[in-house]
């Protein structure tokens, strides 16, 4: 797997399309953090920023200062969660659409492509079955479950085919496909995403800006990474 090639072919796609791949991964950034925001609204009476000040100022200081959330709080928080993810899905799925159509999908259609279309069902069930199989990996020890997240790495683009093929599939399809196709390439995954990690570093550098361009060719780089695997199964 030629990274070289991987990326320099995601930044000649991204050219004269930056501000849309800006604007896709920002708003979607933005939905996230409001979502998530609003249920810690809800369920702490305070926004995150809040409560990651208040975390820092008493963690060391008197840790049984802090609330312990509800089991009732931390199911809806798994459950925002998923749906959060989803919106991530969704520009999955929109970036590959890019990749190999050309089409810019509308910036909101785009992040929510993963609830539309019928597709929001199995995307959720795939979702869910792949974090409890994270956590369970996790529950051995932290690199199994590194190993394993690297092993379902291609699953949003999988399903985002077998949507576009008019195939119904499980909630463990993807997430099956994904383990075998990743088989001989986490390696080269996991080095792809090393070679990202001094632009992250600049970016937050930035103050974030820099993670505005950052992020949209970091995707654009997975999604062309999914695709030479799919060519080179054929």
């Amino acid at each position: 797997m030629n990274r070289t090639e991987i990326k320099t072919e995601s930044k000649a796609q991204l050219r004269g399309n930056w501000a849309w791949a800006v604007g896709l991964s920002f708003t979607a950034w933005l939905i996230s953090y409001l979502i998530l925001d609003l249920e810690s609204f809800m369920t702490e009476g305070h926004d995150r920023l809040y409560d990651i000040y208040i975390r820092y100022q008493f963690d060391r200081a008197d840790i049984t200062y802090l609330r312990q959330p509800s089991f009732v709080e931390i199911l809806i928080g798994l459950i925002i969660a998923i749906l959060v993810g989803l919106l991530i899905w969704g520009v999955a799925y929109t970036m590959l659409e890019f990749r190999d159509t050309g089409r810019k999908t509308g910036i909101l259609k785009g992040i929510f492509a993963a609830y539309t279309n019928d597709r929001f069902n199995t995307s959720f069930l795939t979702y869910v079955m792949m974090t409890v199989f994270l956590f369970l990996w996790s529950l051995l020890l932290f690199i199994p479950a590194i190993i394993k997240s690297y092993s379902y790495a291609m699953v949003p683009y999988i399903l985002k085919d077998d949507f576009d093929r008019g195939q119904r599939v499980s909630a463990t399809d993807a997430i099956t496909k994904s383990k075998r196709m990743m088989k001989g390439f986490k390696l080269d995954l996991f080095i792809l995403d090393l070679s990202f990690l001094g632009w992250f570093i600049l970016g937050f550098l930035t103050l974030g800006i820099g993670l505005l361009w950052v992020i949209p060719y970091y995707r654009q780089t997975k999604v062309n990474f999914y695709r030479k695997l799919t060519e080179m199964e054929k």
